[in-house]
């Protein structure tokens, strides 16, 4: 590794969706899952798949786009925003690095309320496959000025993934430009903060 990372690649995944109305009306839909892959803070590539809206295969569609892409050998990390896309898609953090043999951080802004996310959970079939898969994403740590959930590496190699693909902001590189693609693909244009 350089000093500054650059040789290292990570990859960032987001999603995006629109939302006429309520979420429950858009069960069995899709949302769009941006992948990105930067060498320290410089994109690389991207990639895209489509998940279910409240579905199950977040964990499954991540760790095919990750096996199957020309960056799969020089990753040393995947950042999450967040463990939950499409609504309440969970990923299971601990199950997608095991797959991988990737280390992977889930990385928030804020931290998560844990319990609204169990009582939410309550209306969803596989309610209790989903839960253990956030109990499983383990402890949320703060590091820097995020909050994260770590599979596959410590935290002070966690730490140093973050600083390495992270540029003038606080959120690493690759999940900040999936975020911009993945919204841009689905509003015409890049909206809000990761």
């Amino acid at each position: 590794m350089t000093k500054s990372g650059k040789s290292w690649r990570f990859a960032g995944f987001d999603d995006s969706f629109r939302i006429e109305g309520s979420i429950s009306e858009l069960k069995g839909e899709k949302a769009i899952l941006a992948g990105c892959v930067t060498a320290g803070t410089v994109p690389e590539g991207f990639m895209f798949t489509t998940i279910e809206i409240d579905g199950v295969d977040a964990t499954e569609k991540i760790s095919l786009m990750v096996r199957k892409s020309k960056f799969y050998s020089q990753l040393r990390c995947i950042f999450l925003s967040g463990i939950t896309f499409g609504g309440f898609n969970i990923v299971d953090i601990r199950k997608l690095s095991d797959e991988v043999q990737i280390p992977v951080i889930s990385v928030m802004r804020k931290f998560p309320d844990i319990q609204a996310m169990k009582k939410a959970l309550l209306n969803l079939p596989l309610s209790h496959e989903r839960w253990n898969a956030i109990e499983k994403a383990g402890k949320v740590l703060r590091i820097a000025e995020v909050y994260v959930q770590v599979a596959g590496c410590g935290v002070d190699e966690a730490e140093e993934y973050l600083r390495l693909s992270t540029g003038k902001g606080k959120i690493p590189e690759p999940l900040r430009l999936a975020h911009m693609v993945a919204t841009a693909f689905v509003h015409g244009e890049s909206r809000g903060k990761v």
